[in-house]
């Protein structure tokens, strides 16, 4: 009886205390998710621009001439920036400590090279148009690669090494087999771009737009900022990637809040820099804004009597690494089987245009899907000089200005015509740059080019099935067509009225740049192999 009633008595002792445990349990469990929201509410915070335009005044003719600017920290301090030419950017800006001058392509004393990723030339031009980004002069046009993506155009624009393919899912000629996905994107590892850059967001925050569209977009933006804020590099190089996500998802017209949230950030460090700061701004390539759906490409082969595999084996082998939703297709074969594929490829909904790289390196096929068209592109060893003859139809649409070139003298006596004409005729057409694009793509640009490049119509994609199911589509770029290829540039001094993007970036600004030592920030090879292979 005694024991009993000992046991009672603990037990009753016991009960209070595990019921505290379990109350202090709920009570971490509930503090720990509220830290994680708060974290996640706090995470991604707009930027408070440090200077507000609160005027702009303008002359009689129209044209903007002075806009008065409050420095928001300083108790109401007010500037006023001038457009002293007439020209709509700012000359000059009138501080309580003085007057400094805009700096000209070769004054300040530091730039800032910053990619805005994925922006049309007709977004910039238009938010310009309507008196914001004054620091610069008014938007002009960058061509991007074939195809046009980040992984190509920024390995163009930086002059790195050639990245491994198209996309961080590529296929691996010498092990035969499918390599790459998101260990990639997550580590950076094998992308010799990124090296090169001052700031690059981390891995994990590039899938991130797509389920935080804003936030990801701002703290994007924040840290930008705060690396450049930190560093006392002579040339930092940026790459902010979250725009791009964005503008796969929303409009450009959507994208517009946060675009000018850019303009603030750019306008404090060119404002507190004092005229000692060159900024040039520009985009990889442009964003076809139209809403699309999966192009069948799989199926349709499958159904031609096609293999698709991460591996190639036999003659009808085809091997087509699917990763984001971009506009293109890049695709490998066996050598003997590159130009039947390539011909019934034609058939394939949403295709454009079709190229296959011929043995040799000096010429592709170039056909028009849904069509008999079919074209002959050749160009010189220096890549100079360009050749185009169309068989049946005109695919690239350049016969006519052939002939152009050629009655006014502009042909050598082979019929072909010079890069410099070519571009200059072509930037702004329905395939801006198609032969110098063309040339790039098959002469090389990736460690493992594909033997064919399909360019989709704007409003179809290919890419990474499960991805179909977590967005949907407002444009997608890749392809060889003017919206997905149009980016723009704008500057602190003028640029031309168009230009690749491997020519954006002064050559002084690169090697000034490269001869910095840059910390490797990859992960261990052995690793990052480990992880992205699939064999």
């Amino acid at each position: 009886m005694k024991n009993r009633q000992a046991s009672y008595q603990d037990n009753s002792h016991a009960q209070p205390d595990q019921t505290r445990r379990r109350v202090l349990l709920r009570l971490a469990v509930v503090a720990a998710f509220a830290f994680v929201a708060l974290q996640v509410y706090l995470w991604g915070a707009a930027i408070r621009p440090r200077y507000r335009i609160d005027e702009v005044r303008t002359q009689t003719d129209g044209a903007s001439a002075q806009w008065a600017i409050t420095a928001v920290d300083s108790h109401g301090e007010r500037w006023i920036a001038q457009d002293t030419d007439g020209d709509g950017t700012w000359d000059e800006i009138d501080t309580p400590q003085g007057v400094f001058m805009r700096p000209t392509s070769s004054s300040p004393r530091r730039w800032l090279v910053l990619c805005l990723d994925g922006v049309p030339i007709t977004a910039m031009q238009s938010l310009w148009d309507a008196g914001h980004f004054r620091e610069f002069f008014r938007p002009t046009a960058t061509v991007s690669t074939l195809p046009s993506d980040s992984e190509m155009a920024l390995t163009t624009a930086l002059h790195a090494a050639p990245v491994p393919g198209y996309e961080h899912r590529y296929f691996d000629r010498a092990q035969n087999t499918m390599r790459g996905g998101a260990w990639v994107t997550l580590s950076g590892y094998g992308i010799p771009y990124i090296q090169k850059l001052d700031y690059d967001p981390p891995g994990w925050s590039k899938a991130a737009p797509y389920v935080m569209l804003r936030k990801t977009y701002d703290a994007d933006l924040g840290r930008f900022r705060a690396a450049f804020l930190r560093s006392h590099e002579p040339v930092f190089l940026a790459h902010i990637t979250a725009s791009d996500a964005f503008l796969h998802v929303r409009t450009a017209e959507q994208a517009r809040p946060l675009l000018l949230e850019f303009d603030d950030v750019l306008r404090e460090l060119y404002l507190d820099a004092r005229g000692d700061l060159g900024i040039i701004v520009f985009s990889d390539h442009g964003n076809t804004q139209v809403p699309n759906h999966a192009a069948p490409l799989e199926t349709f082969l499958t159904g031609r009597g096609w293999r698709v595999s991460n591996s190639l084996h036999a003659p009808r082998d085809v091997a087509i690494p699917p990763y984001g939703l971009v506009g293109f297709a890049a695709i490998y074969c066996q050598p003997e089987s590159v130009e039947q594929l390539a011909e019934d490829l034609r058939g394939v909904e949403g295709a454009d245009v079709i190229v296959s790289r011929n043995p040799g390196g000096k010429m592709a096929t170039i056909r028009e899907a849904g069509s008999n068209a079919i074209a002959e592109l050749e160009w010189s060893a220096d890549g100079r000089r360009y050749r185009y003859s169309a068989r049946e139809g005109d695919p690239l649409e350049l016969t006519d200005l052939f002939g152009r070139l050629r009655a006014s003298g502009k042909l050598d006596e082979k019929g072909f015509a010079s890069d410099t004409d070519l571009f200059a005729a072509t930037w702004s057409a329905l395939y801006p740059d198609a032969a110098g694009r063309i040339r790039a793509w098959a002469t090389g640009g990736v460690r493992n080019p594909s033997d064919i490049m399909v360019s989709f119509r704007p409003g179809y994609f290919y890419g990474n099935g499960s991805f179909n199911y977590l967005v949907t589509l407002a444009g997608t770029h890749g392809g060889l067509e003017r919206s997905a290829t149009l980016g723009f540039a704008m500057a602190t001094f003028p640029l031309p009225v168009a230009t690749r993007v491997g020519d954006v970036i002064p050559a002084r600004l690169l090697e000034s740049a490269s001869a910095r030592k840059r910390p490797n920030r990859s992960v261990p090879p052995r690793a990052i192999a480990a992880l992205s292979s699939n064999q």
